[in-house]
């Protein structure tokens, strides 16, 4: 059975909706945005809807104000012209009236979400007749919200998860060379398994961020004040003296802050007082040539710190490139996203992931136990 044969039925789904939030006000809605298809569908075939997200990472059995999902009920209801019933404790009945959505509270605000309670899982089951699961970012984690309900309902995948999946294995499965990837973020400890097994797979690798500061750390450069992580160093290392290690493009520039004076530098004039905080414009454009030439594109991460303006410059060029360049694209990760949403080029890519840390652990080979649930 597809979503387009379930009719009239009670339809408990789980999104992801950790969405950034500031003062009450959803700062980036893609996520919500890509739901709307999934309850579009549901809502034509006559069914009522229970909707379940997260939001933050509050205490257990604490109510907190700052990440309940009341005002992201109240965003998806004028997205939808529609009365959605908000449900704020598990103890409040679930009931249809003159609405046809009910969405419940944080469901990490309920004890036992995280460790896939048993009896957690069975009073979501109890809500209603069928589970879809459309919230890819959380599908790397075995949750009661994400899989523990399923081992009590019968389970299907939304229209977003299926369409990511599907795309996400054609940059897998096709294998559209030349390859290139771009890894970057604050941690190299998050991501220095997907770098490991992704070099192997690809022709090229652009590293940005935390991420490229320790492995110039590892090649003996100086990074001055800059973000890296110490205990990671070896490990990178291991990898530059790898047979892998030469599809890693290291810039020749970096764009660097010392004394409130931001410089563009040589990679080997960085000095102790210097903070690197982006890559530098003659690096910036051998990359362009390299995405230029590439068939297909995984990039996850910003480059530099787009917080802090001119950091963002490489990022949002790299995106403008990616975006008129005619390859299969693919892009992940919640920092890069609003960026290629602010210079409006979503549709300019193959395919925005809403996945994060389960997109890597996809691109790992690492079972996700909802996927196999749902015959992705």
């Amino acid at each position: 059975m597809t979503l387009n044969h379930i009719s009239s039925k009670r339809v408990l789904i789980r999104f992801d909706f950790n969405v950034p939030m500031y003062e009450g006000k959803i700062i980036n809605d893609f996520r919500i945005k890509q739901s709307l298809a999934t309850i579009q569908l549901l809502l034509n075939n006559k069914n009522k809807l229970i909707i379940m997200s997260h939001l933050g990472r509050p205490n257990e059995g604490e109510y907190d104000k700052n990440n309940s999902l009341e005002p992201i009920a109240k965003y998806l209801s004028e997205l939808l012209s529609k009365d959605i019933k908000f449900i704020s404790t598990l103890d409040e009945q679930v009931s249809f009236d003159n609405n046809e959505i009910c969405f419940l509270e944080n469901v990490r605000f309920n004890i036992g979400e995280k460790s896939c309670d048993e009896s957690l899982s069975q009073r979501y089951a109890s809500l209603a007749d069928i589970f879809i699961f459309d919230a890819f970012g959380v599908a790397h984690r075995k949750e009661s919200s994400t899989f523990g309900v399923s081992e009590y309902l019968e389970t299907y995948p939304g229209l977003n998860i299926k369409h990511e999946i599907s795309t996400i294995n054609k940059l897998i499965k096709e294998n559209s060379r030349p390859m290139t990837i771009i890894i970057s973020g604050a941690k190299v400890s998050t991501k220095l398994i997907v770098i490991k097994k992704l070099l192997s797979r690809c022709d090229h690798m652009i590293l940005g961020g935390g991420i490229l500061n320790t492995f110039l750390k590892a090649k003996g450069y100086e990074i001055g004040l800059s973000l890296y992580e110490a205990n990671l160093v070896n490990e990178a290392k291991n990898i530059l003296n790898s047979e892998l290690a030469s599809k890693i493009v290291f810039p020749s520039d970096l764009l660097c802050e010392s004394f409130s004076q931001t410089k563009n530098k040589d990679v080997i004039n960085i000095i102790k007082d210097d903070c690197i905080y982006d890559i530098g414009e003659n690096s910036l454009q051998e990359i362009k040539k390299l995405i230029n030439k590439s068939s297909s594109i995984f990039w996850n991460g910003p480059l530099g710190y787009v917080e802090k303006k001119p950091f963002d410059y490489a990022t949002k060029e790299l995106a403008k490139t990616i975006a008129k360049h005619n390859c299969f694209s693919i892009v992940g990760g919640g920092d890069t996203l609003p960026i290629i949403e602010n210079l409006n080029l979503q549709n300019d890519y193959s395919c925005l992931s809403t996945g994060g840390g389960s997109l890597l652990t996809y691109l790992e080979d690492e079972s996700l136990p909802i996927l196999d649930k749902l015959n992705l």
